[in-house]
């Protein structure tokens, strides 16, 4: 017992080897020992490389060219530290003459359990090489080139623990003495020591510098006490922490519509992974779920992802890797969240663009529709006096209804023309003087044959010599299309009234009729373009007349309205200045 204690306490870390081989016998019983140590994982997973000679060179060789590529590219860190600490170790490794590679392998249990069955190992190794005479010391700093060594060695599924360089101790080396933090607890003649409390790292500038910040994460624990230090990480990174027992957690994560959701994988009751799979059923879109576990493998990680969590990260949980993760899945989330909104306005976009494109059609069949009547009784009167051999009693009753349909149907065109004009500002009004009795009579002749055709009787009520300076024939057109749905809706033997009055420096006309009247909600809808009603006037027209009209009158600096009540009638009127500035 004194022996081995005296082994374990002369072990030592040196600087310089001397240049001796190792018998074989000897280094033998130095790897049977780290053999025989102790494990705690389910298998023995540790294996030793053990390098000498050219082997060695090899190795040597690419640690010292690889240092001296990567050390200038690194900016000052904790990886260019370390590494330069490595690359001081670098004659020391080189001198040895055996050099043992300890790794673990990564395939079945992960490295984060193996390590403490792999530090066994190389205890073990150190303490049978000084009780052997030999020196060695533990080697750490070339875990940052893990990859590359295992790659180099051709160990595939395995990670690099350390290096341990053996061989007999030049003369005169000392031992460096560096004891760990003790602290004695329970015992009546001993004060405990506290332990050294954890380097907190300053990640306020990482929160501020993170596009983003304030996301929402959801964390699933039964033991908020324990799970305390990433609470703070998270709330120290600027994000708006909710915490959940496992019970409530369902419900919170829908009610809360998390960013990020962490859960702790070993809960009472149920277990992490069936909540993340019960969240990745409930939620819409990519399930942002990490899993933190104290017992990371493989089936650990199967798990949380046949249950649907995005990752899984092992505990004690590092700030940065955890705050890297977290950064990652918030940022699919935000992406997925845009993507969905960018979506949603194409849908819409694309409903209106159908919307537009049944309209189109139906435009096209109310324009056909309403274009071939009036073309229809031009072509009909024409042909008519035709057949006569121009007849002159029959070409005096044709012929000014041709004339007549004619000008509908370029009132139809120019309307169409006209809205487009000024809803681009482009048509201003001419303004003339001229008698508005006079040009009520007028208009009243052009349409009077519609009125005839359905048995109306039409009123003029307008004062004598009541003059308007406006565009002529844009107020004609108005009237025209007043006039016009007026008589078409109303049946027959009912009234049509147009009335005229000046009030201040305004006229004020209004276009009466006894139909059946518009119902109030619709009302709102009758100065759109091709709006059509379906209340108690029956689909019929462009749409276009009343938009119009509307226009026409607020390019004069006027308004449009209506009165109506079903079954009573209805009265459009506008009023414009009588004189534009």
């Amino acid at each position: 017992m004194i022996d081995a204690l005296e082994a374990i306490r002369g072990r030592r870390s040196i600087r310089r080897f001397r240049d001796e081989p190792i018998p074989d016998d000897v280094l033998e019983q130095v790897i049977d020992a780290a053999c025989w140590a102790p494990y705690g994982t389910e298998r023995d997973e540790r294996a030793f490389i053990v390098l000498a000679g050219q082997e060695k060179a090899r190795l040597t060789d690419f640690l010292r060219e690889r240092l001296a590529e990567v050390l200038p590219t690194l900016s000052d860190g904790p990886s260019r530290q370390i590494l330069r600490w490595a690359s001081s170790l670098m004659p020391m490794i080189e001198d040895a003459a055996v050099l043992v590679v300890a790794l673990t392998e990564i395939e079945h249990e992960g490295a984060e359990l193996s390590i403490a069955s792999a530090a066994c190992a190389i205890q073990n190794l150190m303490i049978a090489a000084h009780a052997l005479g030999l020196a060695s010391c533990y080697v750490t700093g070339a875990l940052y080139l893990a990859d590359e060594i295992c790659h180099l060695l051709e160990a595939p599924y395995h990670t690099l623990v350390g290096l341990v360089p053996l061989g007999y101790a030049e003369d005169g080396e000392r031992t460096r003495k560096q004891f760990p933090a003790v602290s004695w607890r329970g015992f009546a003649r001993r004060e405990a020591d506290d332990l050294p409390g954890a380097r907190q790292v300053d990640i306020s500038e990482m929160a501020r510098a993170r596009p983003g910040a304030g996301e929402r994460i959801l964390m699933v624990t039964d033991r908020p006490e324990v799970d305390r230090a990433i609470l703070n990480v998270l709330d120290r990174a600027g994000y708006e922490v909710t915490s959940a027992r496992p019970a409530q957690a369902l419900e919170t994560f829908n009610r809360e519509e998390p960013d990020v959701t962490v859960i702790d994988a070993i809960l009472r009751d149920i277990s992490g992974y069936e909540i993340a799979r019960r969240i990745r059923e409930s939620a819409e879109g990519p399930c942002t779920v990490i899993v933190t576990t104290p017992a990371y493998d493989a089936t650990d990680e199967e798990q949380a992802l046949i249950a649907g969590a995005a990752d899984v990260i092992s505990t004690p949980v590092r700030e940065y890797k955890l705050l890297a993760r977290i950064r990652t899945l918030a940022n699919t989330r935000a992406l997925y969240n845009e993507l969905e909104e960018r979506a949603s306005q194409l849908q819409r976009a694309n409903e209106k663009l159908r919307e537009l494109q049944k309209l189109r059609d139906d435009l096209t069949h109310m324009i056909v529709h309403d274009m071939r009547t009036p073309l229809t009784n031009i072509i009909s009167g024409l042909q008519t006096v035709e057949a006569t051999e121009y007849d002159d009693e029959i070409s005096r009753e044709f012929l000014p209804e041709a004339i007549v349909a004619g000008q509908e149907l370029a009132d139809m065109i120019s309307n169409l023309l006209d809205i487009s004009k000024m809803e681009a500002g482009e048509l201003k009004p001419q303004c003339t003087s001229f008698d508005l009795r006079e040009l009520v009579s007028t208009t009243l002749d052009r349409v009077g044959h519609l009125a005839r055709q359905g048995d109306l009787q039409i009123r003029m009520k307008i004062e004598e010599a009541l003059t308007l300076e406006a565009d002529r024939d844009l107020i004609r057109r108005v009237l025209v299309n007043l006039l016009g749905n007026a008589i078409k809706f109303t049946p027959p033997g009912g009234t049509v009234e147009v009335s005229a009055a000046a009030d201040g420096g305004e006229v004020e006309v209004r276009v009466a009729d006894t139909g059946p009247g518009i119902p109030r909600d619709e009302q709102k809808m009758l100065f759109r373009k091709f709006a059509q009603l379906e209340g108690g006037r029956k689909k019929h027209g462009t749409g276009l007349g009343l938009a119009f009209v509307k226009l026409a009158v607020e390019a004069h600096g006027g308004t449009v309205g209506v009165t109506s009540e079903v079954g009573e009638g209805s009265s459009f009127f506008f009023t414009i200045p009588r004189v534009q500035a």
